[in-house]
């Protein structure tokens, strides 16, 4: 059993703790992705993930994580994210919150034993959300591989006359003979 406890401290926390984590990811030089995405949309995710962790962690939904870290693995693939700076960012957000719990837990060894609970969830939390945003990663590059994006054609100039026709189709309306003969009109 996880100590309720320190999962509403760690919700009751999400903004400061998200704050953190951004402001330490886009510091860092193996994240360097992150550093052109806006502060406000990267506290978001990170925001989210904790604010729903204590969900997450108790309703144990491996279904629904391993659904919704694929999206997000493709997602960031199809956003140009290199793999390496996404785990990094995820073991840094995991990271974050267990420094959070080892410095939130207090009291008897009874606490404790609850505070080693929740290291153990959140620790399987992020290994499975890792690994599921790896997969879905992989299987975006792996169907961006088989299925590439045809290179774009070359579009011819466009002749003079060709633009007057756009601009004035009646322009160039020649009569036709029914026989076909251009310039003749009856027949």
């Amino acid at each position: 059993m996880i100590s309720r406890k320190l999962v509403k401290q760690i919700e009751a926390n999400a903004d400061k703790l998200a704050m953190d984590v951004v402001e330490t990811v886009k510091q860092d030089s193996r994240a360097e992705f992150y550093h052109s995405m806006p502060d406000n949309k990267y506290h978001k995710l990170v925001h989210d993930l904790y604010q729903h962790l204590g969900s997450w962690l108790q309703s144990q939904t491996w279904h629904r994580l391993r659904t919704s870290y694929e999206r997000k693995g493709r997602e960031r693939f199809h956003d140009g994210m290199p793999l390496d700076q996404l785990v990094f960012a995820l073991t840094e957000t995991k990271a974050a919150l267990i420094d959070f719990v080892r410095g939130s837990a207090q009291g008897d060894s009874s606490e404790r034993d609850l505070e080693l609970e929740l290291l153990l969830a959140v620790s399987a939390f992020f290994d499975r959300a890792i690994y599921h945003t790896v997969r879905g990663f992989e299987d975006a590059r792996m169907t961006a591989a088989k299925n590439p994006a045809p290179p774009p054609t070359k579009q011819r100039r466009r002749t003079s006359r060709e633009r007057q026709m756009d601009d004035d189709p009646d322009l160039f309306d020649t009569p036709v003979s029914r026989s076909g003969d251009v310039g003749e009109s009856s027949g």
